[in-house]
C-alpha cells in the first residue's frame, strides 16, 4: 500500500462516526407523513342487496362479480379457466349459464373457510359461514344481483347490453352484450401477456383490446364528458383537473365508467410507448396520461369531499361508492404519486407545475390504507384475520394490485434503486396474506422468492424458483422471471455451471433481450472456462450487438453496457470478471449473505493481485505520490498527480501503456471497484458488528480507481460508481455535507455528452450506465435529507391518523 494511501485512510478514519452494529436495512420505521391519508375504504356504503336503479347497473353488478371469479383463478395460476370465462362474454341479466359454464369457488372463498374451521376447532365464535358449491350457477353465484334481477327494473324488461341509452334506438352492432369490466379484464390479461412475451404482434393485440375497453367505457360516461379525445386533453393538460361536483351529478355506472376510461388510456399508453418505440410518441402518450389524471384526480376529489360528509356525520348512502371505485381510485392515484417520485429533481418540478402529484411515501401509505395495512401493528389475532378476509372492502377487482404495488417496490425496486423507510418484515406480512388466498399464484410466490434473495437466503430462494411450474402454455414466458433469478443467485454463488444452463434455457425460450440473453450465455459459458466453447462464445459475443432494441426511441441501460463490452470481447479476447460486472446492474452485491461475498471477495483480489503484477513501473513509482485534493475528482487528479496533465501528456502515456493490452486501465479500476464494492458490502452487512478492516480496504480501492480514472477509455461507470459508495460511507459515517457534495459533483458529470470529461486521456467519456448512476445519486440526495431530518428530530414514526378507522378501531 503506497504512503499516499495510507495518510488518506487515515484522515477518513480520524473522523469517526461509524455505528458498532450496521443497522437494519430489513425493516425501517415508516416516514412522518406531511398530509393525512384518505381512507376511502370506510365510504362504501352500497350493499350487494340493493335493488339497483337501472339495467345497466344490475348488469354491472353481474359481471363485477364474475370478473372477481376470474381475476381469483387468473391470480391462483388457473389462467386458461380464467380466460375462458372472459371469452364467453357478458352474460345477459336472467340468462343462467350452462352446467358447463358454471364456476368454482374463489380461492379468497377458500380461504375464508378454511379458517372459519380453524376457529371453530379453537371454540371462536363467529357467525356462519356461506358454503358455494362448484355447480352454483350463474345467479346464485352473482350475489351482488339481488332476487328481483328476473323482475322489471324502472318498468324496463332486463337486457343483454350493458352499454346506455337514452333513446333506446341502436343498432345491431350496439346491441350487442359488450361490458366495459368484460374489455378491461380482457385488455389487462393481453396486455400482461404483451409484457411477457415483449412480442410485437401480442402489445399491437394488447393495444387494441384496451382501445376497445376505452371504447366501451366512454359509451357508458356521462353525455358531458364523453368525446373526449386529444384536443381536450391538451386542454386539460393547460386547465388543470376535473372538479368533484362534475362526479356527483353521475350514476354508480358512469362513475365505473370514468374510472375504466382514465386506466384503460393510462394501460393503452405505456403499451404504445413500447410498440412505436419513438420519442414524439412519448410526447403524445404523456398528453392522454395527463388527460387521464384529470379523471383520476377528479374522482379522487369527490371521494375526499364525500370523506368530509361522513366525518361531518351526514348520511353518505346516496353515493353509492362500493369497494372496486375504492381500489381502483387508490391504486392509480397512489401510482402516479411513486412513480414520478423517483424521477430528477428537476423533471418532478417540472411535472408538478402542470398539476402531477409527487409523494413516494403518502402514495405507499394510501395503498396500505386500502388494504388496512399497518406496518407498526402488533400481529393479527386469528378473530381479526377471518374478519379481514371477511370484510366486502377486500373484495375490489383491484385489491391485489393495491397490495402487490408496495411489495414490489420492497423487494424489488429497494434492491435497484436505495429507498428510505424499506420495511421487508411488513413486505412478507401482506405477500403471505395474498399466499393464503392464491397458494399457487406464480405472482405472490415470485414475490416471495425474491423476499428471500433480498434477504440473503439465496438456497431457499432458488428453491422457491425452481417450485413454481406454469403450465399454460400461452403462460409460459412468464416462467422465465423465475429462470431469470435463478440464473442470478448462481451467479451470485459462482455457480457457472447452472447460471450458463439457465442463460442457454432463456436464449433459446424468451423474447424478453436478445442483446442480454446472448452476452449472459456467451460470459456464463467463458467463466466456465471450456476451451471447446470457445468458437460458441465467439459466435454469441459477435450478435449481441445485433439483438438490441429500443424503447421510447432510446436503446436500454443495460443492453448498450452488454454491447460494449462484446465488442471489447471481440477486439481483445478476454473480459474480466464478466458476471461479477453484470452483476453490478441488478445490483446482487446487496443480497449476497457473508460467505458469498468473502468468496467473491477472493476472486476479485486473485484478479487484481494479477493486473498489479502487470503495471508498469514508472506507474508504480507515481503511487507514492498523493491525490492533489480532499475531493480527488478526475480534475483535481488531472492538476496535482499527473503534474499538468498536458504539457507531460506524452510522457505519461508512454509511461503508462501495457503492451498488448489497450484497455489495461478499464480493467484495473473494475478490479479495484469490485474489490471495493464487496469490501463495502462486508463493512456494513446489515446487523452484523461494522468491519473496519473492509471499509479500509473499500476506501482504498476507491482511492485507486480515482488515481487511475484518466486513463478509462470505455469504462467510466466504475469512477462514477466509486464516487458513489464513497459518499455512502460518509453517509455511514454522518459526514452529510461532504456527501452531499459529492453527490451533486456526480450530478454534474452525468451527462458527458454536454459537459465532456476532458481529463480523461485517452478516452471517449461514455458512460453506459449514466441512468442508473442518476437514480442512485438521486436516492442518495433523498437518504442525505432523511438523515439530517432524523438528526434534527423532525423525521419519527408516523402519526395515528393512517392507523384510524381501521378494522381493529372499527368505522368512523
Amino acid at each position: 500500500m503506497p504512503p499516499s494511501a495510507k495518510t488518506e485512510r487515515d484522515e477518513e478514519f480520524s473522523h469517526g462516526g461509524f455505528p458498532n452494529i450496521n443497522a437494519s436495512r430489513r425493516q425501517q420505521a415508516p416516514p412522518k407523513l406531511k398530509k393525512s391519508v384518505p381512507h376511502y375504504r370506510h365510504l362504501v356504503r352500497w350493499s350487494s342487496n340493493q335493488v339497483p336503479e337501472s339495467l345497466e347497473e344490475q348488469q354491472m353488478n353481474q359481471d363485477l362479480v364474475i370478473l372477481r371469479r376470474a381475476l381469483d383463478l387468473f391470480l391462483n395460476s388457473q389462467m386458461a379457466e380464467a380466460e375462458a370465462i372472459l371469452a364467453r362474454g357478458p352474460v345477459p341479466v336472467g340468462t343462467n349459464p350452462s352446467p358447463e359454464e358454471s364456476y368454482s369457488t374463489t380461492a379468497a372463498q377458500k380461504a375464508q373457510e378454511a379458517f372459519v374451521s380453524q376457529d371453530k376447532k379453537q371454540s371462536v365464535q363467529l357467525k356462519p359461514q356461506e358454503e358455494t358449491t362448484e355447480t352454483d350457477d350463474l345467479s346464485s353465484l352473482a350475489s351482488s344481483v339481488p332476487s328481483s334481477s328476473n323482475k322489471p327494473v324502472n318498468g324496463k324488461t332486463p337486457s343483454s347490453s350493458s352499454s346506455s341509452s337514452d333513446d333506446g334506438k341502436k343498432s345491431k352492432k350496439d346491441s350487442e352484450p359488450t361490458a366495459m369490466y368484460y374489455e378491461l379484464g380482457k385488455a389487462i390479461i393481453q396486455g400482461l401477456r404483451a409484457l411477457v412475451t415483449f412480442d410485437p404482434y401480442e402489445i399491437e393485440a394488447g393495444m387494441k383490446a384496451f382501445e376497445k375497453a376505452i371504447k366501451v367505457s366512454n359509451k357508458q360516461r356521462k353525455g358531458s364528458m364523453m368525446g373526449l379525445g386529444s384536443v381536450k386533453a391538451v386542454g386539460s393538460f393547460v386547465v388543470g383537473t376535473i372538479g368533484a361536483g362534475s362526479f356527483r351529478s353521475m350514476n354508480r355506472v358512469q362513475k365505473h365508467a370514468e374510472l375504466i376510461y382514465a386506466e384503460a388510456t393510462i394501460l393503452r399508453s405505456l403499451l404504445s410507448v413500447l410498440y412505436h418505440l419513438d420519442v414524439w410518441m412519448v410526447i403524445e402518450e404523456c398528453i392522454n396520461l395527463r388527460h387521464a389524471f384529470t379523471i383520476i384526480q377528479g374522482l379522487k376529489s369527490f371521494m375526499d369531499s364525500v370523506e368530509s360528509e361522513l366525518r361531518a356525520g351526514k348520511n353518505i348512502d346516496h353515493h353509492q361508492i362500493d369497494e372496486h371505485i375504492v381500489s381502483g381510485v387508490t391504486l392509480s392515484y397512489s401510482l402516479y404519486n411513486i412513480v414520478i417520485s423517483f424521477l430528477p429533481d428537476f423533471i418532478v418540478k417540472m411535472l408538478q407545475l402542470i398539476g402531477f402529484p409527487s409523494d413516494r411515501d403518502w402514495g405507499m401509505a394510501m395503498l396500505a390504507a386500502c388494504g388496512d395495512w399497518d406496518p407498526m401493528a402488533p400481529p393479527e389475532s386469528t378473530q381479526e384475520h377471518v374478519e379481514r378476509l371477511a370484510s366486502s372492502a377486500n373484495d375490489g377487482v383491484r385489491r391485489q394490485f393495491c397490495d402487490m404495488v408496495p411489495i414490489i417496490f420492497q423487494v424489488i425496486v429497494s434492491s435497484f434503486i436505495p429507498m428510505n423507510h424499506v420495511d421487508l418484515n411488513y413486505a412478507q406480512m401482506i405477500n403471505d396474506y395474498n399466499l393464503e388466498l392464491y397458494p399457487e399464484s406464480p405472482f405472490f410466490l415470485f414475490l416471495k422468492g425474491r423476499h428471500l434473495q433480498v434477504t440473503s437466503k439465496l438456497d431457499e430462494a432458488i428453491t422457491i424458483y425452481h417450485s413454481v411450474k406454469v403450465e399454460e402454455p400461452r403462460w409460459h414466458q412468464l416462467s422465465h422471471i423465475f429462470v431469470f433469478e435463478e440464473m442470478m443467485c448462481a451467479m451470485m454463488q459462482a455457480d457457472h455451471h447452472t447460471a450458463c444452463e439457465k442463460s442457454r434455457q432463456l436464449l433459446k425460450e424468451s423474447r424478453w433481450s436478445k442483446c442480454a440473453f446472448r452476452y449472459l450465455t456467451a460470459i456464463t459459458g467463458y467463466e466456465r472456462g471450456e476451451q471447446s466453447e470457445k468458437k460458441k462464445i465467439d459466435s454469441l459475443m459477435s450478435k449481441v450487438e445485433d439483438g438490441m432494441q429500443k424503447v421510447a426511441g432510446m436503446h436500454l441501460f443495460f443492453e448498450t453496457f452488454c454491447a460494449r463490452k462484446s465488442k471489447r470481447f471481440i477486439k481483445e479476447g478476454h473480459l474480466l470478471l464478466p458476471s461479477y460486472d453484470f452483476m453490478l446492474l441488478w445490483n446482487t452485491f446487496d443480497m449476497m449473505p457473508p460467505k458469498v461475498l468473502a468468496k467473491a471477495l477472493d476472486n476479485i483480489s486473485a484478479e487484481v493481485r494479477r493486473l498489479q503484477a502487470l503495471l508498469p513501473a514508472k506507474m508504480l513509482e507515481r503511487e507514492s505520490q498523493p491525490l492533489a485534493a480532499k475531493d480527488q475528482t478526475i480534475e483535481a487528479a488531472t492538476g496535482g498527480y499527473l503534474s499538468g496533465l498536458w504539457s507531460n501528456k506524452g510522457a505519461i502515456e508512454r509511461d503508462s501503456k501495457v503492451k498488448n493490452y489497450e484497455n489495461f486501465y478499464d480493467d484495473y479500476c473494475l478490479a479495484f471497484f469490485l474489490q471495493g464494492l464487496v469490501a463495502y458490502h462486508l463493512a456494513f452487512f446489515p446487523e452484523d458488528p461494522f468491519n473496519r478492516e473492509m471499509c479500509e480496504l473499500a476506501l482504498e480501492s476507491f482511492q485507486t480507481v480515482f488515481r487511475y480514472a484518466p486513463f478509462i477509455k470505455d469504462d467510466t461507470y466504475t469512477y462514477y460508481f466509486s464516487h458513489y459508495y464513497k459518499a455512502k460511507i460518509w453517509i455511514q459515517q454522518g459526514r452529510l455535507d461532504e456527501a452531499q457534495a459529492r453527490f451533486k459533483y456526480l450530478l454534474g458529470l452525468s451527462n458527458t455528452n454536454m459537459l465532456g470529461l476532458p481529463a480523461l486521456v485517452g478516452g471517449k467519456g461514455r458512460n453506459s450506465l449514466e441512468l442508473f448512476v442518476l437514480l442512485k445519486v438521486h436516492s442518495g440526495l433523498i437518504e442525505i435529507d432523511t438523515a439530517r431530518a432524523t438528526a434534527n428530530g423532525t423525521e419519527s414514526l408516523r402519526d395515528g391518523s393512517v392507523r384510524s378507522g381501521s378494522i381493529r378501531s372499527g368505522k368512523y
